[in-house]
């Protein structure tokens, strides 16, 4: 697993949303009514108000590290570049940070302020119907942090998941797939779009799962990951 993840399935990863806003309105963005498109951060559930709040809530969590999501923290990038500052200078280098952004505001100067405010990892959530921005990520290749992609496992996007696959098998350390969800929310389409769940505990949609093996199936296909 990648650093951040191995953090977060041990429970030490203080969850820091930094604002609902985002340049894209995926149709099956989980966010929730209260959050998805409005300027507000949290800290796991705990609304911020001041960097106090963020390191208060990492300290009553023991937190090892942090995972910095959205909507997109590049569209608040002045707030979320403080917020690893404080971290790590409260907490010091050892203090893991990861970041998820989509590709659609990265510059070269906002990669360059992420990191020399001491970002560890970086993960970019690329669009699977455009290719637009996907040359964006090559610029995160000039620094020296993780880079890697995070995506859906939409079982009916094969072609754009191989096409990207193929783009990126050469340019990050890892790709996670994540189980499709169909949120409990005002904002994702999934149900409308004929998407079920798989079964009556779960939100995860029917097929996700499978179609996550099959794209790991084929990047051993093409060499892409370990046998």
């Amino acid at each position: 697993l990648p650093k951040g993840c191995q953090y977060c399935v041990r429970g030490e990863k203080l969850v820091l949303f930094v604002t609902g806003i985002c340049p894209r309105k995926c149709y099956f963005c989980p966010l929730s009514d209260m959050k998805y498109g409005k300027d507000v951060a949290f800290a796991n559930e705990l609304p911020i108000h001041t960097t106090q709040d963020i390191l208060r809530e990492a300290e009553n969590m023991n937190a090892k590290g942090a995972g910095i999501t959205g909507g997109d923290p590049l569209a608040r990038l002045e707030r979320t570049v403080e917020y690893i500052r404080v971290l790590k200078h409260n907490y010091g280098k050892e203090f893991h940070i990861h970041l998820y952004t989509s590709l659609n505001l990265v510059t070269q100067s906002a990669l360059q302020q992420l990191h020399d405010a001491g970002l560890d990892e970086i993960r970019f959530h690329p669009e699977l119907d455009s290719q637009r921005f996907w040359k964006n990520l090559e610029l995160a290749q000039h620094f020296q942090w993780d880079v890697g992609i995070e995506i859906p496992s939409i079982p009916t996007k094969e072609e754009e998941t191989q096409q990207l696959l193929d783009y990126v098998h050469d340019k990050v350390s890892f790709v996670n797939l994540n189980e499709l969800e169909v949120a409990d929310n005002s904002i994702s389409k999934l149900g409308e779009m004929g998407f079920v769940v798989k079964d009556e505990l779960s939100y995860a949609v029917k097929g996700s799962l499978e179609f996550g093996l099959e794209m790991i199936a084929y990047a051993r296909r093409k060499k892409y990951a370990p046998a």
